[in-house]
């Protein structure tokens, strides 16, 4: 096998490798958004024309257009989650159809549409790392090298797909849009560069097909009418001015098409009022200075990351980066540090120097998602470096190439890469099977993320609601005592939060603490008339709240405490209104613990004016008749108490009784 070829070998194995234990993972952060919880995708085939005409998102939420700021239109990744839900998903869909439930843990860990969905992402993420490598090489030849180590495209390559900054992209399965786009990308940069090499027209069409695929997968795409023609500028066949005009062509075309489609499907081109959410938008409370600053900021944390990718986390919310200001040190070093970036590209941009073009690309196709141009929701996320880790792989290739140069002169030592190389590769592909793990699913993600994100909003949020999760699933104190922790301190970075608030309710209603779960629920309704949710779990905390407080007159009763059961009784009827359990409680307390019969039916037929044909009522009814040897019309209630519930053992042997003592 020729050196090159083994080089496509070792790709697939830097690919499959590190990822396979992917293949395991279950969903995990928006994964059942966009799949289980997306009916788009559950009506199979006849949802295709949705996917394409309305929000990605509106499947979900609503056929509500621009659900979020901006609006999200990525239906040709959509669409392959349907396909795959559609010829795999067949056990799910015998199982649930469209009645499923997306909370039941089981379905979803017994099918086998999870693996299928991995597998599709490690199968594009290794034709992405391949197609990598061939343009790289196509492009610049003079950069390639017979052997491996002093192949620049080759180990910018591997460094690539073995970063773990990939992890989010390629573990988490909504990320295959990630992944799409820059497959769709390279494939249009690729045929434009075969054009300029073949003069093959049919290169161009290839393009277009290429940047529609692209953009139509994820927006960010768009980046690519600048890389384009940066690369034709520094690759080593030199481009006719004309080839500028006619690679551009294709790529213009297809974005205008994809413009168009996504207007026509959200009803706008980009948001344009400001999200009044923090979550939403983390720069809502910052003056201009202070939003540039944080930016600046972050993009020193995405370095450090680029060097040395650890710890990882999926979240930066708020206030897990905090907004500064330009007193900051970090700042002022990113601000010399782009400053000599851009001194590094002014001067290699005469000379095609790898390390301006580099420099050049990572910029281009970093801007869509930096916050500098627009927010995008976030401060910052891994997959956001996705295509433009290419860009720093290419200068850590470099760099590694010419000291090894260096160091070996002409010869280099057969043992120097192995002791330079072959370590980062190491490294970098043990951390990224570690942190596959970590996106076994939702639980596992957020309360290990929360430990490095830990004054993040959404993610102490999450990790709450995960032991919350864990506790309905096997019950310990230990997972509501986390769930605590977490949720108080969500609502400490942010006593405003919505869904901290729900599930700290939740948390008391689990800790039999009704009052406080009801008071919440309460103030959520009341504030917030939508909140059909918050509302309905109310009055389902005051049903569980009152009946325990109903036992508890009972168990008075029992004790021979019937003032204090009434006490209790009148309170309940005055915080909650005469309903039939709360009046059939008060007329037995009377009956029982005051052995007044009359008192007691006053009650109960208010119960029955209520509910003519409440079984427990007409038995009380009854009883209380036979208690004072009225037996016809014990016999009366009774036998309607029967029709009502013909199985009951207790309403049989009370019946009985009755006919026995009206025989003798």
């Amino acid at each position: 096998m020729k050196a090159r070829n083994w080089r496509y070998l070792f790709i697939f194995i830097a690919v499959f490798l590190p990822n396979i234990n992917t293949l395991t993972l279950d969903y995990a952060l928006d994964d059942r958004l966009v799949i289980f919880e997306n009916n788009y995708t559950l009506q199979g085939w006849a949802g295709t024309k949705d996917i394409f005409t309305q929000d990605s998102f509106s499947g979900y939420f609503g056929h509500e257009k621009n659900l979020v700021a901006g609006g999200r239109y990525r239906p040709l990744a959509q669409f392959t989650f349907m396909v795959e839900y559609e010829l795999f998903g067949g056990d799910l869909k015998n199982q649930v159809g469209m009645d499923r439930d997306p909370r039941n843990e089981q379905l979803f860990t017994d099918s086998i549409l999870p693996t299928v969905s991995h597998f599709g992402n490690l199968v594009l993420y290794l034709l992405l790392a391949f197609l990598i490598y061939h343009t790289l090489k196509t492009a610049f030849p003079r950069w390639d090298h017979e052997k491996w180590y002093l192949s620049i495209p080759f180990v910018a390559t591997i460094l690539f797909v073995l970063h773990p900054l990939h992890v989010e992209a390629v573990a988490n399965i909504k990320g295959r849009d990630e992944i799409m786009t820059m497959l769709g990308a390279f494939f249009a940069l690729y045929a434009s560069i075969q054009f300029v090499i073949t003069r093959k027209k049919y290169y161009l069409l290839l393009s277009f097909l290429g940047i529609l695929f692209s953009l139509f997968s994820k927006e960010n795409g768009i980046t690519f009418l600048a890389v384009v023609p940066l690369v034709l500028y520094f690759m080593d066949s030199k481009p006719q001015k004309w080839d500028y005009f006619w690679t551009l062509i294709p790529l213009f075309i297809g974005s205008a098409i994809f413009l168009y489609v996504r207007y026509r499907a959200l009803g706008s081109m980009m948001a344009t009022e400001e999200v009044p959410q923090i979550l939403n938008n983390p720069f809502l409370h910052a003056t201009f200075g202070e939003r540039i600053a944080t930016v600046l900021y972050t993009w020193a944390i995405y370095l450090k990351l680029m060097i040395f990718p650890h710890p990882l986390t999926h979240d930066y919310y708020p206030h897990q980066i905090e907004i500064t200001n330009f007193s900051n040190p970090v700042v002022l070093l990113v601000l010399l540090g782009i400053i000599g970036l851009i001194y590094l590209i002014v001067k290699g941009f005469r000379k095609k120097t790898l390390i301006a073009l580099a420099i050049s690309y990572f910029i281009i196709t970093f801007s869509i998602t930096s916050n500098l141009l627009f927010s995008v929701g976030t401060f910052m996320n891994d997959r956001f470096l996705f295509i433009p880790l290419l860009g720093f792989t290419l200068i850590i290739s470099f760099f590694f190439i010419l000291i090894l140069k260096k160091m070996g002169g002409r010869k280099v030592p057969a043992a120097l890469p192995y002791i330079t190389l072959l370590p980062l590769f190491i490294l970098y592909g043990a951390k990224t099977f570690a942190r596959n793990f970590v996106w076994k699913n939702d639980i596992k993600l957020f309360t290990t993320d929360v430990l490095v994100s830990d004054n993040s909003i959404k993610c102490n949020t999450s990790a709450g609601g995960s032991y919350l999760k864990l506790y309905k699933e096997s019950p310990k104190d230990r997972y509501l005592k986390s769930a605590h922790a977490y949720l108080s301190k969500a609502l400490q970075l942010d006593p405003t939060s919505t869904n901290a608030q729900m599930l700290l309710a939740e948390y008391y209603f689990y800790k039999k603490e009704y009052a406080e779960s009801y008071q919440i629920y309460n103030q959520i309704a009341t504030s917030n008339p939508n909140h059909e949710l918050a509302a309905q779990n109310a009055q389902l905390v005051l049903q569980a709240w009152h009946g325990n407080r109903v036992e508890e007159t009972t168990k008075l009763l029992e004790e021979g405490k019937a003032v204090e059961a009434m006490q209790q009784i009148n309170q309940l009827i005055k915080e909650q209104g005469e309903q039939v359990n709360l009046l059939n409680q008060k007329g037995k307390i009377f009956g029982q613990g005051f052995n007044r019969m009359d008192s007691a039916r006053v009650y109960f037929r208010k119960a029955l004016a209520i509910d003519p044909n409440n079984t427990q009522t007409l038995e009380n009814m009854g009883v209380s008749f036979a208690i004072e040897s009225r037996l016809d019309s014990a016999l009366y209630y009774l036998e309607r108490a029967l029709e009502h519930n013909p199985n009951s053992e207790t309403l049989q042997k009370n019946l009985e009784m009755v006919k026995r003592d009206m025989k003798r």
